[in-house]
């Protein structure tokens, strides 16, 4: 005998569609909720990890941080020299983090999706 966990008997397994069985229909946030839940990892090491995770900025973020500061900075009174000095150095930014955010479009290669985090 093979030992299945829901067994039904040969009557039911017959009239099968007769039987209605109600299911629990979940409505998105139900859904969301489900797919998005992370297990927390468990840590098998003997040491406590006292590090602090960074939290993801993401590129828009930057940008409009980015934005903010000139803002700031416009705000100020600050001789031209200062303004431009300032100026410089976020429109340097500002490219850097366009060029990490062009080049996070781009497809990765086999090894580099494989390549462990470090």
């Amino acid at each position: 005998m093979l030992n299945f966990q829901n067994t039904i008997n040969l009557e039911e397994y017959i009239n099968y569609l007769e039987k209605r069985y109600v299911a629990e229909i979940l409505n998105d946030q139900e859904i969301i909720n489900q797919v998005t839940y992370l297990e927390p990892e468990v840590v098998e090491c003997d040491e406590k990890d006292d590090s602090t995770e960074l939290p993801q900025v993401t590129h828009n973020e930057a940008l409009n941080a980015i934005h903010l500061l000139e803002l700031y900075f416009i705000q100020q009174d600050l001789s031209d020299a200062a303004y431009t000095e300032h100026d410089s150095a976020l429109l340097k930014l500002f490219g850097l983090v366009r060029k990490f955010w062009t080049a996070s479009f781009k497809q990765l290669t086999m090894e580099t999706f494989f390549e462990p985090v470090m």
